[in-house]
């Protein structure tokens, strides 16, 4: 098969070897590598800013759908109590009763915040049996490297994103 393949290139066995049958150079291969290496350079710290945006958009929706829950769950009345929502340093709590204190710790339902995220603002917040009013306003601050999101808390228990 080789000695075909030498004929039909019309070489002999000592040129053979000397002749080039194709591939990459070193130069070639370390100038690719050199070009993926700055793309990905470019690339990667915005494909990271896009997703600890993403992530701290899911975590406000998520802390809003909670506090929304507790809320509609006081106006219900739901097990004859108040529900609130307590925020720590890393986790918020939907709990039942007047306080995270004095909650039923059997009802907590417990929701963890990625380490990206850092909470600031009020950590704790009480709605009201039948009215849904809360015993406390003002914002819950979520951010995350220059990223920020504000929920707002009024007197009358509306729950906006500012």
């Amino acid at each position: 098969m080789l000695s075909l393949f030498i004929s039909q290139k019309g070489l002999t066995r000592q040129n053979f070897v000397e002749e080039k049958l194709g591939g990459f150079t070193l130069l070639e291969i370390l100038l690719a590598l050199g070009i993926i290496s700055i793309l990905l350079a470019m690339i990667v710290p915005v494909s990271l800013d896009f997703y600890k945006s993403q992530e701290l958009e899911t975590q406000t929706q998520f802390l809003i759908q909670t506090l929304r829950e507790a809320q509609s769950k006081s106006m219900s009345v739901e097990l004859d109590s108040p529900f609130g929502v307590y925020v720590g340093n890393q986790s918020f709590i939907l709990f039942k009763g007047n306080s995270y204190a004095g909650r039923d710790v059997q009802y907590d339902e417990i929701f963890d915040f990625p380490k990206i995220i850092s909470l600031s603002g009020i950590s704790e917040i009480v709605f009201s049996k039948s009215e849904g009013k809360p015993n406390i306003i003002g914002n819950i601050i979520l951010s995350s490297n220059s990223n920020v999101e504000t929920i707002n808390i009024n007197e009358m228990g509306r729950i906006n994103l500012q």
